[in-house]
């Protein structure tokens, strides 16, 4: 029994706090994060579609909560720096180093980030001043140097001394698939329409914000961190996220296979993108955020009515799944097409999973690389993400049921041992279909 069961008595229960506190926690964080740089609150309005970004609908929950937490994590960075207290240096070390339990990618981004708010300040190069701004976020740091020294000692792939096997797109090759990084979680071009109603809100906002301010000078008797380097916080954050966009790799095959590392990026880019606008949006200029808001609800209706045909098409499987016994092994075939017609995504290719949290037992999908969980026993199966090479004679005899999704739409890998009679059909609904083993 896992930590979230303890807790809700229940995984799924559990996922959805989870999610709900991350859907919540990101566009909150961009209101706190402008505020925190002068900037308009309004802005966290363009924020909230990044909540179904890239990231999310590729399975990257991890790193998405995770890069949640950032713009948190430097609201508190920041106000450390302006004053700085051993409470706030505690709430930096605290919540800086959470993220690098959520995901090593999230964690560099803050790290980086952070330093160059701390650099921003004023008098960012006082000795004394420096180092109370920056203890708390080189503590954090220190978490990913002691990681990184102890690594081969977790029973992980061998990362010190190792070999690396990197992959790089062409420069104008990156560029170009920015858009494909952002949100693209709908068929259709729903998506898309929401992206450039608000890219088109944005830069209205943008040209009558530039003819409100005239160009006027500051004034000389500014305050410091209005003469300082800090006023550009958000576009440093932003140069941030691109400079690690463009100088990562894509993915790595060795010591590890590492898939998607800098295309996750580009939702942080997105984010800090949005909140660069300086000023106030008062008066008729708050008109432009009307679009930007009736397009989100859109947004959320279209995702709501997808999700809803999504659960329609996956019926079937708890009444299916409620007909294996405990304490046996159960074999899950997803079949071939592994997405749906309602989403962008690959949405049954990990759902063994969802097996092994109802039933128990082994789940062959996990991938087998050490990390963040260690087989104690292999199971004969199929690769991973083509249950249609199962073969009975090769992978038959380890288990006592057969679950299936899609049977018979492109394979049927279960047509001839049920003919053989090696098993039985016990279950079907919807397109679920569970059979027992009666011989082998």
């Amino acid at each position: 029994m896992c930590s979230s069961d303890l807790v809700t008595r229940s995984v799924e229960t559990a996922n959805k706090i989870f999610l709900t506190a991350y859907a919540l926690a990101l566009p909150a964080g961009a209101w706190a994060l402008a505020r925190r740089f002068g900037r308009s609150p309004w802005l966290a309005l363009f924020v909230f579609p990044l909540v179904w970004n890239f990231n999310l609908g590729d399975g990257f929950i991890a790193y998405c909560a995770g890069f949640a937490a950032v713009p948190w994590a430097l609201v508190l960075v920041d106000a450390h720096c302006e004053e700085p207290r051993w409470q706030s240096a505690l709430a930096v070390a605290v919540v800086g180093s959470s993220i690098y339990f959520f995901h090593l990618l999230a964690y560099a981004l803050f790290l980086v980030c952070a330093g160059l708010v701390v650099l921003a300040q004023p008098r960012a190069f006082s000795p004394r001043l420096l180092v109370m701004r920056a203890l708390p976020v080189l503590s954090c740091a220190a978490i990913g140097g002691w990681a990184l020294e102890h690594a081969n000692n977790m029973n992980f792939h061998r990362v010190t001394g190792a070999g690396r096997d990197l992959i790089y797109d062409p420069l104008v090759e990156r560029l170009a698939q920015i858009p494909d990084r952002l949100i693209n979680f709908l068929p259709g071009h729903v998506d898309e329409v929401a992206l450039i109603v608000a890219v088109v809100c944005w830069l209205a906002l943008a040209l009558t914000g530039a003819r409100a301010d005239g160009g006027e000078p500051r004034a000389d008797d500014a305050e410091p961190r209005e003469r300082s380097p800090h006023v550009w916080g958000i576009e440093l954050c932003f140069l941030a996220a691109l400079t690690l966009y463009v100088a990562v790799p894509r993915s790595m095959q060795r010591p590890f296979y590492w898939h998607m590392i800098n295309g996750r990026f580009v939702v942080a880019m997105a984010l800090f993108a949005a909140l660069t606008l300086r000023g106030p949006i008062a008066g008729r200029r708050r008109w432009w955020m009307a679009p930007v808001v009736a397009v989100n609800l859109a947004y959320c209706v279209a995702l709501g009515a997808a999700f809803r045909e999504f659960n329609r098409h996956a019926a079937g499987f708890d009444e299916v799944v409620a007909q294996i016994p405990r304490g046996k092994q159960v074999l899950t075939l997803i079949l071939r097409p592994m997405g749906d017609s309602t989403v962008n995504v690959s949405a049954f290719n990990q759902w063994p999973a969802y097996v092994q949290l109802r039933h128990g037992g082994y789940n062959f999908y996990n991938f087998a690389d050490g990390f963040p969980l260690v087989y104690r026993k292999h199971l004969p199966a199929p690769a991973w993400s083509h249950a249609e090479g199962f073969d009975w004679n090769a992978h038959g005899s380890a288990y006592d049921y057969f679950l299936t999704f899609r049977e018979g739409w492109q394979y049927s890998p279960m047509e001839r041992p049920l003919a053989d009679g090696k098993i039985r059909l016990v279950a079907h609904a919807g397109e679920w279909r569970l059979y027992q083993k009666v011989a082998n």
